[in-house]
């Protein structure tokens, strides 16, 4: 394949498409809403990649054309930023285009493209206008997705799209766009809606002529065609005046949600942890989120931290308020190492520091060593740890014992396919740790290797649930603290 060339798409891209396809997603949009989804940060949307890989090849073409087919399949999500490199192989009137993200592929586009078949290029004269404001997708289960259907108007934003696709816009007829556009706003908005994940878009153009030119503002329907709930995926109908088709889509899991601070003081004794001044570092979701429930309801001096989500910490310490006493709650970024001075105050004190910063969790091309994310890693496990050790051995008053649980994973003992890099990082932080230990008295170490737990990133596996996931982190935090009072049943 011949190398066309390569693009990124930047947030203000991003929020650009959003406007011209009027698919506001919060996956694509909004950092901290899709921090909690299993990809872990904002994704470009991929219709999006598509058209930027469209317009390469147009600016190649450099004449009017036409599109009579497009398949296209979406194998892996990128993000915000990322190069994408896009390879082309045209062979017996058949076009390959396929994206590349950090040497990953994530689609593949196959299409039948032609020279103008017409005189004159349809415009977006007969679209709708793109209005202002922001739409809010729907939040559907798979289950009421069954015969579901309806339908999206086709919308121009001529000044967006001349900005983001140049030479797609000069050289496509605008419905034809248009209709790609509407595709992602009927994933992305109103089935599957706020939980989707676009996997593929099988379409087919009618030829353009005075009726379908006629016809131009015709809506583009939609209609359930299948559901598999076994592996959440959907299939949709496509149908407008100027193409068919179908989509395929999936539902993601949507953020999850731990156990409450009530649930959890039936399960544990309001004592067994009174004796500790805690600080839990990335105690606003996921595993932080259960120990600091866990150490609250047993009477522990708690203050949590956030690197970015703000609103999940306040409704983690509003779930323990409710029925104790307060935690304190500030901000820090384990990558910047800087200290708000609450956390100054409180480590004067502390007695328990639970690690639990983390950068999304990536699985990387089996056998090829990615150096970046191992780096990644390693500024969170060890870089982010030591800064931190660092100042609050300087800030504690006298010399009172400290206790730094810093949890691991049985991934360090499974080798898992296509996790060397975290393995690495991983088994280096519990070297760093260890040496730490032994360099530092009354200082001790509780590294556990977890099992698969129940979190944002791993909400799609059917193998754990928030039960599970508590009871682990309360036998883990009574075993670190020598207690051995089992779990009630």
């Amino acid at each position: 394949m011949n190398r066309l060339g390569s693009f990124t798409i930047t947030p203000q891209e991003s929020l650009d498409f959003a406007h011209a396809s009027r698919d506001f997603n919060p996956l694509h949009l909004d950092a901290v809403a899709a921090r909690r989804t299993r990809f872990g940060q904002t994704l470009i949307h991929g219709v999006c990649g598509t058209i930027k890989a469209l317009d390469l090849l147009l600016e190649k073409i450099g004449t009017e054309a036409e599109l009579l087919s497009i398949r296209v399949k979406y194998s892996k999500p990128a993000t915000q930023g990322q190069t994408l490199e896009v390879f082309e192989q045209t062979t017996q009137g058949m076009t390959r285009l396929e994206l590349f993200a950090d040497g990953t592929r994530c689609q593949v586009i196959e299409l039948e493209i032609t020279d103008a078949l017409t005189s004159v290029r349809p415009n977006g004269d007969g679209l709708a206008a793109c209005t202002a404001g922001r739409d809010t997708p729907v939040e559907l289960s798979i289950e009421s997705c069954n015969g579901l259907s309806g339908e999206v108007a086709l919308c121009w934003d001529e000044a967006l799209m001349h900005t983001l696709f140049p030479s797609a816009s000069m050289h496509l007829p605008a419905p034809q766009l248009a209709i790609l556009l509407a595709s992602t706003r009927i994933v992305g908005m109103q089935c599957p809606g706020l939980h989707s994940v676009f996997a593929q878009l099988d379409l087919r153009f009618c030829a353009p002529g005075t009726e379908v030119a006629a016809r131009a503002d015709a809506p583009l329907q939609y209609r359930v065609l299948s559901t598999d709930p076994r592996i959440d995926r959907i299939e949709l109908a496509l149908d407008s005046a100027a193409a068919r088709g179908t989509v395929e889509a999936f539902f993601r899991p949507p953020p999850v949600q731990q156990a409450s601070v009530k649930h959890i003081a039936a399960l544990v004794g309001n004592d067994e942890f009174s004796t500790q001044n805690a600080l839990v570092i990335g105690g606003s979701r996921g595993l932080g989120e259960v120990i600091s429930k866990v150490l609250a309801a047993g009477g522990a001096n708690l203050m949590l931290t956030y690197a970015a989500g703000r609103e999940d910490a306040d409704t983690v310490a509003a779930d323990i308020e409710g029925a104790l006493a307060a935690p304190g709650v500030c901000q820090y970024n384990v990558l910047e190492g800087i200290f708000p001075q609450e956390m100054t105050d409180f480590c004067a004190s502390v007695t328990h520091i639970y690690y639990l910063a983390s950068p999304t969790i990536a699985k990387s091309d089996a056998g090829k060593w990615d150096r970046q994310l191992f780096t990644r890693y390693c500024d969170f496990y060890i870089d982010g740890l030591a800064t931190l050790l660092q100042q609050v051995m300087q800030r504690r008053s006298g010399d009172r014992e400290l206790q730094l649980f810093i949890p691991s994973s049985v991934f360090l003992q499974q080798s898992v396919k296509g996790f060397d890099e975290y393995i690495a990082a991983k088994s280096a932080a519990e070297a760093f740790v260890k040496c730490f230990e032994k360099n530092h008295r009354n200082c001790t170490v509780v590294a556990p290797r977890l099992p698969r737990l129940y979190t944002d990133q791993t909400s799609n596996s059917k193998n754990s649930d928030e039960q599970q996931t508590l009871k682990v982190i309360i036998d883990e935090l009574r075993l670190a603290s020598g207690i051995t009072r089992p779990l009630p049943r």
